[in-house]
């Protein structure tokens, strides 16, 4: 039989095969504004989305509360080129409504020290693809079976990823220029991983006519997190300067379950025997570690005449290979006396990593009137995916390794005591040199295990955001000369 002697093994090695989302930083933008504008805006921005963008604006706000709530409704397309081949492609679309940022400021009774929250939704993934190939194809030696096997093959993919920051943030206004803050940034993220291979051949004559072989994997863990955001401003005349420094991420708890279970049925693995077996594990209540990078940004904003000019620039550090989760050695294949030397800890292992990557991004404002601006922004997103991972068994929940870059544009209502934002996202990107594997190729038997081909992995966004700020009363101390509430 052409290949298939391999099949089991093989089908143990898959189980490190098609990698998952979440390799970005900037894929989300928070606030109303903000968000139009690409994100630049580290120099300072009239709204409490400096809790997240610069701690040290806060200082300047001279709001005594303020509400924002944004989202985005968005429809999102990837698609996976010959995710099992023979032009059988891995394509998710979704649609869905994202709550970007919800927040407001707390009255201290200074003018210098200012206050604020935010529930901030900074990745929001899922991705959900299956591919299917049925045919005949000459697939067994003619010694066993004449001619053309009819073939079965099919692969699935379920991802959801998330995330959520609850931000506590501090600002103190040195003088009239000048100003500090600290953003206290708590991070929940979950993730639920589930990944299926089944491939069947149909025998045209003999005592066994049908060989199989199917994969399943499963991977669910939840992870809180927290870093500390340090930032300043510098503000003169029509220049607003802003620098940020991000603390690597302290693991503070979770905990999760890895499972994965291959069987296959009459293939032929060390002879000419056909024999079935099993390859099973699962091991909950792990516990998890999820690990965010060091990252510095500096960014500048200009304002001249009715036009507001913005860049900012972050380069996030890289992080080595860890364990999320820290699987146990045991036993993996059934019968045992199959492969005794196979341990179930490399086949449940989860590992994260993060290569170093620099965005910029670009914003642009031009005030129509007091009550109408028009706003536009242009920024980068590179993937922070580790290609090293590749090379190890386990579990890999991730998809995407392609930069995005993001498109945005839209308009600010203003009124007396509140703003109305409403605008337009575009996201699009795309590997020519996508890692794939599992695919089905007739021409190379071994592929009935699944193997690794390049191909082409697209991704595209189109949303629509609605946000509205509401500025409560301004600060007073006349009000409350004691500077009490």
């Amino acid at each position: 039989m052409k290949g298939l002697c391999r099949c089991f093994l093989l089908l143990i090695v898959f189980t490190s095969s098609l990698y998952a989302q979440d390799s970005h930083y900037w894929t989300q933008q928070f606030g109303t504004r903000s968000a139009l504008l690409g994100g630049a805006v580290l120099g300072g921005a009239e709204d409490n989305t400096m809790i997240y963008y610069n701690p040290g604006a806060l200082g300047f706000l001279d709001e005594s509360s303020i509400s924002i709530n944004a989202n985005a409704y968005r429809v999102e397309n990837i698609k996976v080129e010959n995710a099992l081949g023979n032009e059988e492609d891995f394509q998710s679309g979704q649609l869905g409504s994202v709550p970007l940022l919800a927040g407001g400021m707390i009255r201290t009774g200074s003018e210098k020290w200012k206050v604020g929250y935010a529930f901030i939704a900074p990745v929001d993934f899922k991705f959900k693809g299956v591919a299917r190939v049925e045919g005949d194809f000459d697939l067994v030696d003619d010694s066993e079976s004449v001619g053309l096997e009819e073939t079965v093959a099919e692969a699935s993919l379920d991802n959801k990823t998330s995330e959520l920051i609850v931000a506590v943030g501090i600002g103190h206004k040195i003088n009239d220029n000048w100003s500090v803050g600290l953003s206290n940034l708590f991070t929940v993220r979950s993730l639920s991983y589930q990944r299926s291979l089944s491939t069947y051949i149909f025998l045209n004559q003999g005592e066994s006519p049908l060989i199989g072989a199917n994969l399943l994997q499963n991977a669910d863990y939840y992870n809180v997190r927290y870093a500390a955001k340090l930032g300043v401003v510098y503000q003169k005349d029509n220049w607003d300067v802003g620098l940020t420094l991000t603390t690597p991420s302290l693991n503070l708890f979770g905990q999760g379950s890895v499972a994965s279970n291959i069987a296959v049925r009459n293939l032929k693995l060390i002879d000419d025997n056909r024999i079935s077996g099993v390859a099973t594990a699962r091991q909950a209540e792990l516990k998890s570690k999820f690990k965010s990078p060091f990252s510095a940004a500096l960014g500048a904003n200009y304002s001249f005449g009715r036009s507001h000019l913005g860049v900012a620039a972050q380069y996030f550090a890289g992080i080595d290979i860890y364990d999320v989760m820290e699987p146990a050695a045991g036993s993996f294949v059934r019968p045992i006396d199959l492969a005794p030397q196979l341990q179930s800890d490399e086949f449940l292992q989860l590992q994260g990593a993060a290569e170093s990557v620099f965005n910029i991004a670009l914003g642009y404002e031009y005030k129509v009137s007091e009550s109408l601006s028009i706003l536009g922004g242009i920024r980068t997103d590179k993937s922070y995916y580790n290609e090293e991972l590749n090379e190890s068994a386990g579990i890999k929940p991730t998809i995407s390794n392609w930069d995005i870059y993001h498109f945005s544009g839209g308009v600010t209502l203003n009124r007396r005591n509140s703003s109305l934002s409403l605008g337009l996202l575009l996201s699009a990107g795309s590997n020519d040199s996508y890692e794939q594997s599992g695919s089905f190729d007739p021409d190379n038997p071994d592929l009935v295990a699944g193997s690794t081909t390049i191909t082409k992995a697209t991704y595209s966004s189109f949303g629509l955001l609605l946000g509205y700020t509401f500025y409560f009363k301004k600060f007073n101390l006349n009000e409350n000369p004691g500077g009490n509430n």
